[in-house]
This record gives C-alpha cells, sequence and structure tokens, in this order.
C-alpha cells in the first residue's frame, strides 16, 4: 500500500491524516467499495436528520447522497390514502405511496366505500372510522363502521370491527399517539 499525496498544508492530525490507498488492484477494489459503501451511510444519516423535504432536495447532489437518501426513505412507513370520492362515486380503494420511490401501491380495499372518514395507526395495524356511506336505499348516510387492516392480518383484507358507540363521526381526524400501556389511562402532564 501507499500513502496517497497530501497537498494539505495543515498539521497532521486524526482529520487530515493521509487516506491508505491500496497499490493492489483486488485491494483498491474493495478499499473503493467499502468507502463508497460507507459514504452512502454518511447520506443517509444526513437524510435522517434533514426531514422529509430537505432529504428530498439532498438527492441532486451526487449519486451516493440519491443513494443514501433512497435507503433512508426506505424505512420510513409511507403515506396512506383511502376511500373518498371519484366524481360523484365513492371510492373503497387504498393505496400507499413509497416515499423511497414515490410511487402508488394499492393495498386491500375497504369493506365499506366512504368518504370524509377518519383513518389512523394504532399498534401497526390501519384502522378507518365513520364516515359516510351509501345506504341499501342508494342514500348517503353517516356511518358507524369501523374497519382494520392488520400487519399480516387475516389474508391481507380490512376486517369490521365493532361498530362505534359515540354516535357517527364525518369530517374527523386520527392520528396515533404514544400509548400509556393501561387503556383509559391519562396522560400524565410535566409539572
Amino acid at each position: 500500500m501507499r500513502l496517497a499525496p497530501n497537498n494539505d498544508t495543515r498539521p497532521l492530525n486524526a482529520s487530515t491524516a493521509p487516506t491508505m490507498v491500496p497499490t493492489d488492484s483486488s485491494e483498491a477494489t474493495t478499499w473503493a467499495v467499502q468507502h463508497v459503501l460507507a459514504l452512502v451511510e454518511i447520506w443517509a444519516l444526513v437524510a435522517e436528520h434533514s426531514g422529509l423535504v430537505g432529504a428530498w432536495r439532498l438527492t441532486g447532489v451526487c449519486r451516493a447522497s440519491r443513494a443514501g437518501v433512497k435507503e433512508w426513505l426506505g424505512t420510513l412507513p409511507g403515506l396512506v390514502m383511502s376511500g373518498g370520492l371519484g366524481g360523484y362515486r365513492l371510492v373503497s380503494e387504498v393505496w400507499q405511496l413509497d416515499l423511497a420511490t414515490l410511487q402508488w401501491g394499492t393495498m386491500p380495499a375497504l369493506v365499506v366505500a366512504r368518504y370524509s372518514h377518519a383513518c389512523c395507526v394504532v399498534r401497526g395495524a390501519l384502522v378507518v372510522l365513520g364516515g359516510h356511506y351509501v345506504n341499501h336505499d342508494g342514500k348517503r348516510k353517516i356511518t358507524l363502521r369501523v374497519e382494520i387492516l392488520s400487519e399480516g392480518g387475516q389474508d391481507g383484507a380490512f376486517t369490521e370491527l365493532t361498530a362505534l358507540t359515540c354516535g357517527g363521526l364525518e369530517g374527523a381526524v386520527a392520528i396515533g399517539v404514544k400509548e400509556s400501556g393501561r387503556a383509559g389511562a391519562p396522560t400524565q402532564r410535566p409539572r
């Protein structure tokens, strides 16, 4: 192995020390691959701390940054769109956006087509609550129905849960929150 030329005039320390470059071609290939992979990992860390929009901006920097950003984005859960209105027709389709590729993929359809409903993830399961549906008379009604798509659930399909007891739900927002481990336990406020 030989030392790479060092034209740096700063004092020699751990951060300015010359890099060992192998002279053997097989060693050089291995050395290059290890350093390129490390560069991708570094860009993945930069992307993680840049947030979603900042990470996508990094994809234009170089190939290593693009690979690192896509590696990090691939660890995110994705964005889900469920139900809604397609023109004047209610939709039961569920779609997921892969944040690493920005490609939409289909998921299992809802049991009941609906719009203006709430949707969230609880313990890894996608839950859809309330909204409007069309009844057997063809009239739009507010529904009490709740559906769940569990990770590794029954044939990868939505299943219905017990209906809402609080009344119909429309135009609501649902978010997942950190659970306390006890049902109905109040959240402690910092003093």
